[in-house]
Order: structure tokens, then C-alpha cells, then sequence
């Protein structure tokens, strides 16, 4: 089926933007959601009700609002997956949620990170202790900082 704004779903919800976030995605079809079913809609019928009916009648296919929700599959998750191995690194050397209650939390970190991001920079790929990039351990000391930055705002 080709993909039309006029047919979308989201459209006939009246909609003045085009609600899809990525129009066109690369795979042509991300956010889009064919709703020919309401091309026979009488002007004066409800939408909804007609979806209503219509996912009832044939609930071979639904709807889900999500988006304005956060898109998690834009995350990398290889790297995210390093990151995750560099937290589980320091836990085991130290504790859970040690760095949380390390004194002078945020010079450290902020240290710590531009030693990382130095090293690797200067050619250093991989931390000698742990055997994961520089650019991990950085991460993890940038995801502290950010932390101790959310919890000031509380």
C-alpha cells in the first residue's frame, strides 16, 4: 500500500501537523497508519466511532498513540551495551551505586571524564584496567554528572 498523508490515520483525527515524525521515514512506513477504512466515513460521523466499530467489526488491526513518547530504538545499543559493562565493571570493584557518595562527586567526575576523553583523543583507545573505550568510561562519568545535575532540580 502506498504510503499517502491523506489516507493516514492521523489525519482524519484533524491533526494540523503532519504528525509523523520522520514523513517520509527511511523504511517509508514508521509512523504511519493507513486508515482507508475511513474514506466511506459519512461527513457528519464520528471518527473515532467509526474507528471504534471498525477495530471491533476487524481487530486484525490496531491503533497505538505513542507518538510523543520517547523513541528508545534510537538508542545504540552496542554502545550503550559498553557503557552498561562499564557501570557493571565499577560496581564489582566497588558497589552498587557507589559513585553516587563519592566525596566531591562532581569535580572527580568531571576530571575523570576529561582524562578519559584526553586519552583516547592522544590515540589511547581502551582503558588499561578494564579493557573497554575511554569513550565509555567518559560516558558513564557524563551519565553521573547528569544525574547529580536532575537530582539538584528536584
Amino acid at each position: 500500500m502506498e504510503k499517502l498523508c491523506k489516507t493516514c490515520f492521523y489525519q482524519h483525527r484533524g491533526f494540523l501537523e503532519d504528525p509523523c515524525r520522520g514523513c517520509p521515514s527511511p523504511d517509508g512506513f514508521n509512523n504511519w497508519v493507513a486508515a482507508t477504512f475511513l474514506d466511506d466515513v459519512d461527513e457528519g460521523a464520528s471518527v473515532i466511532n467509526t474507528v471504534v466499530k471498525t477495530l471491533q467489526a476487524s481487530p486484525t488491526r490496531g491503533v497505538k498513540y505513542d507518538g510523543d513518547k520517547p523513541r528508545w530504538e534510537l538508542l545504540p545499543f552496542r554502545a550503550v551495551r559498553e557503557v552498561v559493562e562499564v557501570l557493571t565493571y565499577g560496581s564489582n570493584k566497588y558497589a552498587d551505586d557507589n559513585w553516587k557518595i563519592v566525596p566531591d562527586a562532581r569535580k572527580r567526575y568531571i576530571s575523570a571524564a576529561f582524562r578519559h576523553l584526553t586519552a583516547w583523543a592522544e590515540g589511547e583507545k581502551n582503558d588499561n584496567e578494564t579493557g573497554k573505550s575511554h569513550l565509555a568510561h567518559a560516558i558513564c562519568c557524563l551519565l553521573f554528572l547528569l544525574w547529580f545535575e536532575q537530582e539538584d532540580k528536584k
